[in-house]
């Protein structure tokens, strides 16, 4: 008890509700872009701390209830819920902003308050048509890592003008972000086939699998697996759960796609590998494109580039050499996150701004809504289905999973060992001191 009163200054001490309160947003903001949870935790009771209060944080899918006080007077404040989560870059370097300068004592409550409010308000990202445009060319740039021929590139690439677009747009119809996935993915899966027709003899599947893979939810699968790993099982669980379901939800609507169009969709016909030089190639165009998409700071997308040529070019030569998917994108994923390591002792920002951009194109998506298109087909042959494809479908189930959690653990093996990420805050307190 003695320890948590020195720990506070009573200079910073604001009403212990209003404390709760503040933390609560800033917490609430964090998670909801892109933030795991022991970093959400960990700001939520430093910002009390600061603020004059020892505090406890609990961190749920729901929503975040600070306790803080003492065990003789505490007060407790359940957060707003939490809406559907993202990946914002921008924005979650703004609040991470403002819980630094709170950490330093430079605001009051009350413009800690409005700040918050001008960053919940304001959007702060690229413009729209360079985003779709971004977008379209990770599409097409997917297309080729796929092995696909330039015409095929070229239909993923309009796909991806329109899935980026429709993203864009439909939230604002369609509140459910499993019912904007399904419309999404039918409308871009149509696009990619018909616009296929003009060139009969070439196949829609690797058009259809570009299209599926920007819209596979890679960071909610990243960030499921390492919340289990770091002792969150509930939230991971939740993740995953979430990246999993629209998974399926995507996987579902090519199928239906197929079925409409007579378009047809194996299972056993999956990416192919290009050449490593032009592996690096699009593994940048891709990575440039997430970058945009992710709202990442125009300072940090050269190492985002980087991490990606680097994770993505280093799996396809070890493939290569013979090494198994999970393997080599195990140590791609390493290299990116070491890469993601030193940009933010540079950039003195979070890591995860430069991580997950530099590998998202590795994200087994293809496998994944494949396995789904299996599990599809398996259900309405019933006891007919072949065997070949039931054992594809487990196949490519079992490739998803693990390479997968290859790559969350090829993440938190650089990050986890070091628990105090670099912020402008922690750059600033250094240069105070000396």
């Amino acid at each position: 008890m003695a320890r948590d009163k020195q720990a506070v200054d009573p200079r910073a001490s604001v009403p212990a509700a209003r404390a709760a309160h503040l933390a609560a947003r800033i917490g609430r903001l964090l998670y909801m872009n892109g933030a795991d949870t022991r970093h959400v935790a960990h700001n939520v009771t430093e910002i009390a701390r600061h603020l004059g209060h020892p505090a406890h944080a609990l961190v749920t899918p729901e929503g975040i209830l600070v306790t803080v006080g003492t065990e003789e007077q505490f007060s407790t404040k359940l957060g707003h819920e939490v809406a559907a989560t993202g990946v914002n870059m921008g924005k979650l370097l703004e609040i991470q902003q403002i819980a630094d300068d709170i950490l330093l004592r430079r605001d009051g409550s009350f413009e800690i308050e409005r700040r918050i409010d001008d960053a919940e308000r304001n959007s702060h990202g690229y413009p729209e048509y360079v985003v779709i445009l971004g977008v379209a060319v990770t599409t097409g740039s997917l297309a080729m890592l796929f092995g696909s021929s330039w015409t095929v590139a070229l239909a993923s690439f309009v796909t991806g003008l329109v899935s980026t677009l429709l993203r864009r747009r439909l939230p604002e119809l369609l509140p459910n972000p499993f019912a904007v996935t399904f419309a999404v993915a039918i409308i871009s899966g149509l696009v990619a086939v018909f616009a296929l027709r003009l060139r009969p003899e070439e196949s829609p599947i690797l058009a259809l699998t570009a299209a599926g893979m920007i819209l596979v939810p890679g960071v909610p699968l990243i960030n499921g697996i390492r919340e289990i790993a770091t002792g969150h099982a509930g939230n991971g669980i939740a993740r995953l759960t979430t990246g999993i379901t629209l998974v399926l939800t995507i996987g579902f609507a090519l199928y239906v796609v197929g079925v409409v169009t007579g378009a047809k969709l194996p299972v056993d016909v999956g990416p192919g590998m290009l050449p490593v030089p032009e592996d690096l190639l699009f593994s940048a165009l891709a990575a440039i494109g997430f970058a945009l998409l992710f709202n990442v700071p125009v300072r940090g997308i050269a190492f985002c580039v980087i991490a990606g040529m680097a994770s993505h070019g280093l799996r396809t030569g070890l493939e290569e050499l013979g090494i198994n998917l999970p393997i080599a994108s195990l140590i791609g994923a390493i290299v990116a996150a070491l890469i993601a390591r030193l940009a933010a002792s540079i950039h003195q920002v979070p890591a995860v701004v430069f991580a997950f951009p530099g590998v998202v194109a590795m994200i087994p998506g293809s496998f994944g809504f494949r396995a789904g298109i299996g599990g599809l087909e398996i259900m309405s042959l019933g006891a007919k289905a072949p065997l070949d494809l039931v054992a594809n479908t487990f196949s490519l189930a079992i490739i998803t999973t693990i390479t997968t959690i290859a790559i969350a653990i090829g993440l938190a093996l650089p990050l986890s060992g070091f628990p105090n990420e670099p912020s402008p805050a922690n750059s600033r307190k250094d240069q105070d001191h000396e």
